[in-house]
């Protein structure tokens, strides 16, 4: 059964198709808005198994038959008809800038373009030079977006780091700048990311793009106007500012946050109050006056919503929920108390026991974990029975030396078979266990899912570390019952980790959000190796805000006494 994720593709692919051929737009929104519901909603496979698709937002009869059909062959019947029309390859051209559905039908009837390949092909051999409503600057933007094409989208902690060097490029200039933001997907904190979004609001807009195209970083210029710049780094990566005067500022972040189905949600519902809404403003129909709001709070009030975070701008239910007041108060980074989830030159980080220690303490910490990995991989690699006595005493010798409590912990690997890497009497003298699944990737979702809830039901397991094991450069994760894992999680009393190293963001918000839902508690860590790695907690906080987690369902926002309480009721309970 296909992923949520490739079954939403599959509806946006038919959304596109329908526009292509012509459809009225409240047809292919339909399409739109259940690709948003399924790509953030539980997983696919459970909800078809229980027969509950026409329980989630905006799926009626039709639309729960095509999306079953979809999860189970691949295809359904509404596709297989547009792609007699239209081939697939030819949703690849609207992912490009400057290109809509007219521009792709001209091209497709009038010049059998019907793909990138064959764009591409058409524009080194000039054949759309001098072709009406088809200028040399929109020929140029194509060329680059065939470039940008060939490259993968970024994750979000590199985007982050490019987004945070620009906004302090354009800090440097002097300029007096009210406002500057990232928005877009990079606020929405979406683990991969296209474009680089700026706003920013000043009196001297002409003095900022100047600056910002003179970046030198900046490989190529791609746009260059008054109020909107955009460059293109060497990587690929495109990083868009547009500037506005102060007032308006809640609707130009507003607006450039999206996503693009919550903005279609958010024009919808504003209409029937009588109320059109664009990044200018927000326009009362009967009697033309225009509103400009200076934050987003001040926005959603008017519209008569509670405030909805970034995170959950997901175009789902969230406007329903802003509506009945029960948008959740979402975890903040400031919260967490702890981390449990770090390695040292023990096993196969970069910097000592002390320095991690005394960076956790730097950090506000409370408490901490350190958790080199057991032997699973090789004595080189991970640490032994002997020598994780050896580094306890070395932890407990330090005590609060550095003012934080250091838990003796490891990352103990789940053998193939459900059983751990450390026997039992080995686990007993830890503190604190992450268990995690680091090979045999290839096993059977029903091998999988009995490997995984062997592991939870093990009485010194207080944690099942990064559980899909998904690494967002190239592996998808393994396959287990979700629902299945998750309730022995919440029976046996074990945690589940939302990682926050860069190329993992492991639970993905939408699982994440149905372990809490089955009554699991989650932990945010940051895996880190080294001491600058810690900050990648702020990664998966961000996860869990997309999974609209609080700051009840996170453990390491708990007492450490309220840890032991929880590791020592684990071990009461599954003995």
């Amino acid at each position: 059964m296909l992923s949520n994720s490739d079954v939403a593709a599959k509806l946006l692919a038919i959304r596109h198709l329908l526009e292509l051929r012509g459809d009225a737009s409240y047809r292919y929104g339909a399409y739109e808005r259940a690709a948003a519901t399924i790509e953030h909603g539980p997983p696919l496979a459970d909800v078809i198994e229980k027969q509950s698709l026409r329980s989630l937002p905006g799926i009626g009869d039709s639309l729960a038959v095509t999306i079953e059909a979809l999860a189970r062959t691949g295809t359904a019947p509404v596709l297989d008809e547009l792609v007699s029309v239209f081939p697939e390859s030819i949703l690849g051209l609207l992912e490009l800038d400057g290109m809509g559905a007219k521009t792709v039908k001209r091209l497709y009837h009038e010049y059998g373009i019907s793909s990138l390949a064959q764009l591409d092909t058409a524009l080194r051999d000039g054949r759309l030079v001098g072709v009406p409503r088809i200028g040399e600057k929109t020929l140029q933007i194509w060329r680059r977006g065939l470039l940008r094409a060939r490259r993968k989208k970024t994750m979000l902690g590199l985007a982050l780091d490019v987004a945070t060097d620009a906004m302090k490029y354009l800090q440097s200039s002097g300029i007096l700048l009210e406002h500057l933001v990232y928005a877009g997907s990079l606020r929405r904190a979406e683990p991969l990311v296209g474009d680089i979004d700026l706003i920013c609001t000043t009196e001297h807009a002409e003095a900022v793009m100047a600056h910002f195209t003179a970046w030198k970083r900046a490989s190529d210029i791609v746009a260059d106007g008054p109020t909107k710049a955009s460059v293109w780094l060497e990587d690929g990566l495109q990083i868009d500012l547009r500037v506005l005067p102060d007032d308006r500022f809640g609707n130009l972040l507003q607006h450039f946050t999206g996503s693009r189905e919550h903005n279609i949600l958010l024009r919808e519902y504003a209409l029937r109050r009588g109320v059109s809404i664009s990044e200018n403003g927000c326009t009362e129909l009967a009697t033309g006056v225009s509103h400009r709001f200076r934050s987003e709070e001040e926005l959603y009030a008017f519209l008569g919503l509670s405030y909805i975070p970034p995170e959950l701008r997901v175009g789902g239910d969230e406007i329903e929920r802003a509506l009945a007041g029960t948008i959740p108060a979402l975890l903040e980074i400031n919260d967490l108390l702890g981390d449990f989830h770090m390695h040292s030159t023990w096993s196969d980080g970069d910097d000592s026991l002390e320095s991690m220690i005394r960076a956790c303490a730097a950090r506000g910490y409370k408490y901490h974990a350190i958790s080199d990995h057991s032997p699973g991989r090789g004595s080189s690699y991970g640490v032994t029975a002997t020598q994780l006595r050896e580094r306890n005493a070395h932890i407990r010798a330090l005590g609060q030396r550095y003012g934080i409590t250091t838990l003796c912990a490891s990352e103990v690997d789940i053998l193939a078979d459900g059983t751990l890497d450390y026997d039992d009497a080995t686990l007993a003298e830890l503190d604190f266990v992450i268990a995690s699944v680091h090979n045999a990737f290839s096993q059977s979702s029903e091998e999988m899912t009995a490997r995984l809830i062997r592991a939870c039901e093990n009485p010194y397991v207080n944690v099942i570390g990064h559980p899909t094991g998904r690494m967002l450069d190239g592996f998808p994760g393994y396959v287990f019952d979700y629902d299945a894992v998750f309730s022995a999680a919440a029976r046996t009393g074990t945690a589940l980790e939302i990682d926050g190293q860069v190329q993992r963001l492991d639970l993905p918000s939408n699982l994440a959000r149905r372990a809490q839902e089955l009554g699991c508690i989650l932990t945010t860590d940051s895996d880190a190796h080294r001491t600058s790695d810690l900050s990648a907690i702020e990664l998966a906080v961000s996860q869990a805000r997309r999974a609209g987690l609080r700051r009840e369902d996170v453990l390491n926002t708990r007492s450490l006494d309220e840890v032991r309480s929880f590791v020592a009721q684990k071990r009461r309970l599954t003995r």
